[in-house]
């Protein structure tokens, strides 16, 4: 099915669901990783203008660094990249998103982050930049933070804007998602459906939002209690997403439900006005009828921790310092590499009822691995379980023939924050913001950048 072939059934969709399946040996991974920037002479936001901008540093890898445009306008304003399978996108103010090429391998992937990392720091040093791995921007005022100037982003600013802390969550939230393939209906199901369960305990584990303007939100894991209660319906999970017959189906059913924002047609954003993809289908809306592209950006508008697209795409974690990178996509690799290490994921949380379980999200927005649960257990407990998993799932189906090391090695730097420090990376920051980094925002940065 091309972007343009139009789409008359709800089953076309489920159609498309269904054909993205791939064989099982060409099941492959991928990262995408929000940050934000601060100047180091005064840590003020960096804005998309100016000599010093995003828009400089973009213009700097076109003509460095082998990155093409791939989205321009007639000002020369650039709002995405690619290099081969590789992309960088801009998101509402400008920041920097990168989004890897797939890979089968992790250590693959984990080479192609460091590369644009080292890549990236050493280009934004000739500007005086510092990059804050945070899943929110802990210094600036929203009054600081300025919109890059794309027509598109116009209506979405607008839809943001009329939410309760709308603006800041488009403005200050970076996250880290994990994309991965599923190699059958079934096998996407199990994958969806294990990491909605175990969901807050990952996102618990890499907690690291708690400041806003320098201030402590209340929230070790405040970018997704805010994303959570700006648009409940786009973002909240649903009991209806663990019930056993589950399948693409009702995910096409929940999607073409949700009210969309907009259509593009020939470069211009059309308002939908709240018309919901599934009456879009039905009656068309003027003389425009729905398109597979058209689904493909209304799923862009729904903002669950995870969702179906061609791929899975899990959405729970705040961004991280470099340091812990690496450990994100092996978790998740461990946690869904085979039916038997998703049982005994899920089997953490069985005991708990759906209501139960949003309590559970709930106190892991606040307290992170500190949270007590509604049985009596820490969330602590439960992260070092879901590690011993994942890390025995790497070493059980370890694939490099040639005597290289497993990819449990990747995981090490969450052990010790869980294992030895027994924190989350918000919980140590806290600790040390309080103590000894006196609330030098200095002393922040350089970990963040670690």
């Amino acid at each position: 099915m091309s972007d343009t072939q139009l789409i008359k059934a709800k089953s076309d969709l489920v159609a498309f669901f269904r054909r993205s399946a791939v064989a099982r040996n060409d099941l492959k991974i991928g990262i995408e990783v929000e940050r934000s920037a601060v100047y180091e002479e005064n840590l003020k936001p960096v804005n998309y203008g100016g000599t010093r901008g995003y828009h400089a540093l973009l213009k700097k890898l076109v003509l460095e660094a082998g990155w093409k445009a791939t989205d321009d306008d007639k000002n020369e304003n650039i709002f995405a990249l690619s290099r081969g399978e590789s992309s960088i996108f801009t998101e509402a103010d400008g920041r920097l998103e990168l989004a890897s090429k797939p890979r089968r391998r992790l250590i693959n992937l984990v080479r192609e982050y460091e590369r644009y990392s080292s890549e990236i720091d050493s280009i934004s040093r000739e500007f005086g930049i510092r990059w804050v791995s945070m899943g929110w921007q802990p210094f600036a005022k929203n009054n600081e933070i300025t919109y890059a100037p794309k027509a598109r982003g116009k209506l979405l600013q607008k839809y943001f804007e009329a939410r309760p802390e709308g603006e800041a969550q488009l403005k200050k939230t970076n996250s880290v998602h994990v994309n991965f393939g599923y190699h059958s209906e079934d096998d996407a199901m199990q994958k969806f459906q294990t990491l909605f369960a175990v969901a807050p305990i990952i996102s618990a584990m890499f907690a690291n939002s708690p400041l806003n303007c320098s201030k402590f939100t209340g929230f070790l894991g405040n970018r997704l209690r805010v994303g959570q209660n700006f648009a409940p319906e786009r973002t909240r999970v649903r009991e209806e997403f663990f019930k056993k017959e589950f399948d693409f189906e009702k995910w096409v059913d929940f999607v073409c439900d949700l009210p969309m924002i907009s259509i593009e047609r020939s470069g211009n954003q059309i308002v939908m006005e709240g018309k919901t993809f599934a009456e879009f289908i039905q009656k068309g809306h003027g003389r425009h009828h729905a398109r597979l592209k058209d689904f493909v950006s209304h799923m862009k508008s729904c903002w669950t921790e995870l969702k179906m697209k061609n791929w899975l795409e899990f959405r729970s974690i705040d961004c991280v310092p470099p340091h812990l990178l690496p450990a994100i996509p092996a978790l998740i690799r461990g946690i869904t590499q085979t039916s038997a290490s998703m049982t005994a994921a899920r089997n953490l949380v069985k005991k708990y009822s759906f209501s139960e379980y949003c309590e559970v999200r709930d106190v892991a927005n606040k307290s992170a691995l500190a949270a007590e649960l509604p049985d009596g257990r820490k969330m602590l407990t439960l992260a070092k379980e879901l590690l011993e998993i994942a890390n025995t799932s790497l070493k059980e189906h370890h694939l490099d023939k040639r005597g290289n090391a497993d990819d449990s090695r990747l995981l090490w730097p969450i052990k010790e924050y869980v294992f030895v420090r027994e924190q989350s990376p918000a919980e140590f920051v806290m600790e040390k913001w309080s103590g000894e980094w006196r609330q030098d925002p200095h002393k922040l940065l350089e970990w963040s950048e670690s």
